[in-house]
C-alpha cells in the first residue's frame, strides 16, 4: 500500500496552477479540485468580471468561507490528492505545499491568448498588466483580514517555481519531485531566466555539476548572476531546466534590470545562450547590435 500523496497549489495569477495541477493528479492518478473555479462559480454575480468578483468579495467573507470550508472536508475525507487554491497550503494537513510564481509581463500573455478564462479580457497587455496588479492586491488584502496571512509569502511553502519560460511538464516534473523528496530545494527559477553578469569562460565550464543553489539578484523573475563562470556552469550540471537558488537581496530591481540591459548585448550573452542555454529569455530583451 503506498503513502497518501497531498499536493497544494498556490501562486500567482496566470502561473499555470491549474494546467499544472491537472497534469500531475493525471499523472498521479488522484484527483484534481480547483478551489478558484469553486470561488468564480460562487462569486459571480450579476456577471462581475475576474477583478470586480475579487473586490466584491472583500465585502463578502460567505463566499471565501465556503470555499475554505470544501477545502476542509477535503483534507478530511480524501487521502491522496492535488489542489489548486490560494489558501490550501493553510488547510491542508501533510501536503507538499507548492508556490508558482511568474511575472506579471508573463501572465498577461499568457491571460491575453487563453479564450478559455471567461472575465478576464483586456483592451491591451499594459491594461492586463495593471489588472492583475488590482486583482493580487486585492487577494493580498483579503486573505490578511480573514485569517491574518500573507499569501505571496515564500516561508508558507515547501518549494517555490518561477513558471516563465517554462512549459507545463517541466513544471509538473518539478513539483512532483519535491513531492516524491527526490529534490530538496525550495526556490527554483528556469535555466533561461538567469542572467549571467561574466563572461563564458571555456576552462572554468568544464567544472562538474553542483546541486548547490545558485546566489542570484531575482528581479521579475530574472535572476541576476555576479559570481564565477566555474560556479554558475557547475549549477548547469542539474538535469532539470530549473537551477535552485538563493535569493540575495536587491536595493532597486528596476535600477538593476536598467544597468543589466546597458551592459549586455546579444553577443555578450550568446555563448552563454548558445552553449547552456542560460539567459536566453533576458537576451530576447535586448537592442541587437547596430552595424
Amino acid at each position: 500500500m503506498t503513502d497518501p500523496i497531498r499536493i497544494t497549489l498556490s501562486g500567482d495569477l496566470g502561473s499555470g496552477k491549474s494546467s499544472v495541477g491537472r497534469r500531475i493528479a493525471a499523472a498521479l492518478g488522484v484527483p484534481y479540485f480547483s478551489a478558484g473555479a469553486l470561488f468564480r462559480e460562487m462569486g459571480r454575480i450579476d456577471n462581475l468580471d475576474a477583478l470586480n468578483t475579487n473586490l466584491a468579495a472583500e465585502n463578502n467573507t460567505a463566499i471565501d468561507f465556503a470555499v475554505d470550508q470544501r477545502t476542509r472536508e477535503i483534507d478530511s475525507t480524501v487521502a491522496s490528492f492535488v489542489i489548486d487554491s490560494r489558501m490550501a497550503w493553510h488547510f491542508v494537513r501533510n501536503a507538499t505545499k507548492v508556490y508558482l510564481t511568474v511575472s506579471r509581463e508573463t501572465a498577461a500573455h499568457r491571460i491575453m491568448g487563453d479564450s478559455a478564462r471567461s472575465g478576464e479580457t483586456y483592451s491591451s497587455h499594459e491594461a492586463a498588466v495593471a489588472a492583475l496588479g488590482e486583482r493580487r492586491s486585492s487577494e493580498r488584502k483579503r486573505y490578511r483580514q480573514l485569517y491574518g496571512v500573507d499569501i505571496t509569502d515564500p516561508a508558507n511553502y515547501d518549494v517555490v517555481i518561477a513558471t516563465d519560460d517554462a512549459d507545463v511538464a517541466e513544471v509538473a516534473d518539478l513539483v512532483l519531485a519535491a513531492a516524491r523528496r527526490e529534490v530538496s530545494e525550495k526556490l527554483w527559477l528556469p535555466t533561461a531566466r538567469v542572467v549571467p553578469l561574466v563572461a563564458w569562460d571555456d576552462a572554468a565550464t568544464r567544472a562538474s555539476g553542483s546541486a548547490t543553489p545558485l546566489p542570484l539578484a531575482v528581479v521579475h523573475n530574472f535572476g541576476f548572476y555576479s559570481g564565477d563562470a566555474g560556479t554558475l556552469a557547475a549549477a548547469l550540471g542539474n538535469p532539470r531546466p530549473f537551477l535552485p537558488y538563493l535569493p540575495l537581496p536587491v536595493a532597486d530591481g528596476e535600477a538593476m534590470i536598467a544597468r543589466a540591459k546597458r551592459g549586455l548585448t546579444p553577443g555578450g550573452l550568446g555563448q552563454w545562450v548558445e552553449r547552456a542555454g542560460v539567459g536566453r529569455a533576458f537576451a530576447d530583451l535586448l537592442e541587437p547590435a547596430r552595424p
